[in-house]
């Protein structure tokens, strides 16, 4: 095989992969793909579960998740997996401080019945910032919509980001 025909798959293969990425809320390009036309509604689905969240109600944490669907946790120690009812009755719950977890910077990928979304989350319990990570969600596409099949996410609170408009006040140093 020559140089050229090595060069020319090496590039036609980097130009399609960075076709169907798109970051949500960056501007696209004259000739850049269109957003799938339904990334806005698996957004919508994933919104719904932190809509949930904010306002204790476990009935449409519920209705976001497939019947089969886990929740996971990615470690330094390693993964661990287990079933949503405990955390949608845990949402459903009545609580002292709203439990808010904006999300932001997402990647969304859609291919027929099957999406996945990628984003970066902080969790606040009333206005004390807790922790931060990414969200990694899978979602399928039933009769009546979105669901969401699983929710990885990755904790820290150190090395953290924040949401746009919720930065932390600058420290000051020592006079």
């Amino acid at each position: 095989m020559s140089c050229r025909i090595v060069v020319a798959t090496a590039v036609f293969v980097v130009a399609m992969s960075t076709a169907c990425v798109r970051k949500a809320g960056v501007p696209e390009a004259e000739g850049e793909p269109q957003p799938h036309p339904e990334e806005a509604a698996v957004v919508a689905t994933v919104e719904s579960l932190f809509e949930a969240m904010r306002t204790n109600d476990g009935e449409l944490a519920a209705s976001v998740f497939h019947a089969d669907a886990r929740l996971g946790r990615a470690t330094e120690e390693g993964i661990r997996f287990g079933p949503v009812d405990g955390f949608v009755e845990a949402v459903g719950r009545d609580k002292e401080e709203v439990w808010d977890e904006p999300i932001w910077d997402w990647v969304v990928n859609v291919d027929g019945r099957l999406a996945q979304m990628w984003t970066k989350y902080a969790f606040y319990r009333g206005e004390a910032f807790s922790h931060c990570g990414v969200d990694a969600l899978e979602l399928y596409r039933t009769d009546s919509g979105w669901q969401i099949t699983q929710l990885v996410d990755t904790s820290r609170s150190e090395d953290c980001w924040h949401p746009p408009g919720r930065e932390p006040p600058a420290q000051s140093g020592t006079p």
